[in-house]
């Protein structure tokens, strides 16, 4: 029996999450607008869609995950902002055309979501490749009468004909009319009405023709609409997103979707807490954002900032900073350390290593569906994607002991309670000090790295050639975390204090190991 629970936005309850008749659970997620690089902000948001499937795939249940690219720029609110289209901006300050813009950030977002294990979507559809489906919907809504063409030929929602539109947010209509003191569009029947399709003005480059209002341009919330119920159809189970996504995006989606599919298109609407710096949400508009390819280029392991990322649950807001990932470096480090001290797996026998999940990297402009990456359930004739797909949480692999039973067990509650993480990893580190056998332990802990996505798997593939005692392992960590804080006089305090007792430090990309020294 599943017992995996989601906190749903529109219910504001825990909510079981279990298969339909097709045993598969469809999902789809808000993805990026590539006129710029994500930030270690934007990747805590889409780590939430990669928790949600690998806790799925450890119950042995297939998902379906969508992610939509965003290449078309206007994704302004026009309620709220004035702001012009963002591709075409990017596109005229970096003098390339909106294309190659989207071309190379979506380039750059699947190989930051690689650093960070993060599954890739099944289909990664973009906007510009459905502009037919958004003008099919925004006819549909005007024919049933819940939009209306205005009088310069853009195509609003009427959200006075939806009586259930502020559900989600926990909006009203008169609220909302009452936020709306700066600019209005004039040729709106009422204020809170949102753009479905806006009519191009003279040389605009992003626009696209339509059989009955000439050419215009999609508006903020119709994309993810229309791609939704091309590629999922019209109710699926999942629809994930940032906290900011719940209104008016997430709101909007509903109400454009609702009257044509009999109802919300997602039954469950999850949504994940801002990563802050100081108190204040990352963005690029406040000027403290940064890339995870940064964290490399300073020598620190992008899966501390995944570690970082498990310490917190995904609906509470997360501190990032140089102490807190230096922390969170130090805990990736130590679990590593204890891991490698228990020597590498069996290669066969009652305890050898369990079947990975390997996040794998999407190509650069994915064309269809993503195929041959682990954690997709596996291609045809692989003997491991049926391992994959059976139900690890309830029926473990291996003989354990009432203890480690014990401790998987406390780990699947804490995953299925509303992805708690941060108890999931205590378990797992609660693991390597337990009273059980070496062999119990490692796989203990490379089992529950399905769902955690370290990639504790590979601490052998270059480790030390012998196991370091555990206080030079510690020393490592502590060097890593001193690295991470740029304190770097500490860290080579430490490079020499570990010469003294025998050991060098091999400096990697991304992390570091030891080494005994030979000496003769």
């Amino acid at each position: 029996m599943v017992t995996i629970r989601l906190r749903n936005t529109l219910t504001r309850t825990d909510e079981p999450l279990e298969p339909g008749p097709s045993g598969r659970i469809a999902m789809y997620s808000c993805g990026p607008t590539v006129y710029r690089y994500a930030h270690v902000g934007n990747l805590r948001t889409f780590l939430l869609p990669d928790l949600i499937r690998r806790t799925l795939l450890y119950h042995g249940i297939e998902v379906v995950h969508v992610q939509n690219i965003t290449d078309v720029g206007h994704m302004r609110d026009e309620r709220f902002d004035r702001g012009e289209d963002r591709m075409l901006v990017a596109a005229g300050l970096e003098n390339k055309t909106p294309a190659q813009i989207a071309d190379a950030y979506e380039t750059a977002f699947h190989a930051d979501e690689a650093l960070v294990n993060i599954l890739p979507a099944h289909v990664f559809p973009r906007a510009t490749e459905h502009i037919p489906e958004m003008i099919e919907l925004a006819e549909r809504l005007v024919d049933a009468g819940y939009a209306y063409v205005s009088d310069h030929g853009n195509i609003y929602y009427a959200v006075a004909s939806f009586p259930d539109y502020g559900r989600l947010s926990g909006n009203s209509l008169d609220e909302l009319r009452a936020g709306h003191r700066g600019h209005v569009d004039h040729d709106k029947r009422d204020p809170a009405d949102f753009a479905l399709w806006k009519a191009a003005g003279e040389g605009r480059m992003l626009k696209w023709p339509t059989p009955r209002w000439g050419d215009g341009f999609p508006g903020w919330h119709l994309e993810c609409s229309a791609m939704a119920l091309r590629h999922l159809g019209p109710r699926f189970d999942i629809h994930t997103g940032g906290i900011d996504n719940v209104f008016p995006h997430h709101e909007d989606e509903i109400a454009q979707s609702a009257p044509l599919v009999g109802g919300p298109p997602a039954r469950l609407w999850v949504h994940g807490a801002f990563l802050q710096v100081g108190g204040q949400k990352m963005a690029k508009s406040a000027g403290n954002i940064e890339r995870v390819s940064d964290l490399s280029d300073r020598g620190i392991d992008p899966l501390a900032f995944r570690y970082l990322c498990l310490t917190s649950r995904y609906r509470h807001k997360l501190e990032y900073t140089a102490a807190s990932l230096a922390a969170a470096a130090a805990g990736l480090e130590s679990l590593r350390a204890g891991l490698r001290a228990l020597g590498p797996p069996p290669v066969d026998g009652p305890w050898r290593a369990p079947v990975v999940i390997r996040a794998g990297r999407a190509p650069d402009r994915p064309v269809g569906t993503v195929e041959g990456l682990a954690g997709h359930g596996g291609s045809a004739g692989d003997p491991a994607a049926s391992e994959q797909l059976s139900d690890r949480a309830t029926s473990p692999a291996e003989p354990l002991s009432a203890a480690g039973r014990e401790l998987h067990d406390r780990f699947v509650a804490a995953i299925d309670d509303d992805l708690d993480m941060p108890t999931a990893l205590a378990v797992t580190r609660e693991v390597l000090r337990a009273p059980l056998g070496e062999d119990e332990r490692r796989w203990l802990i490379l089992d529950a790295d399905a769902v955690l996505g370290l990639d504790l798997d590979r601490v052998w593939e270059s480790g030390p050639s012998a196991v370091a005692p555990g206080d030079v392992e510690a020393l490592l960590a502590d060097r890593t975390a001193a690295r991470v804080a740029g304190d770097y006089g500490r860290a080579d305090s430490i490079r020499a204090d570990l010469a003294g007792r025998g050991w060098e430090i091999v400096d990697e990309p991304g992390r570091s190991t030891l080494r005994p020294i030979n000496r003769r």
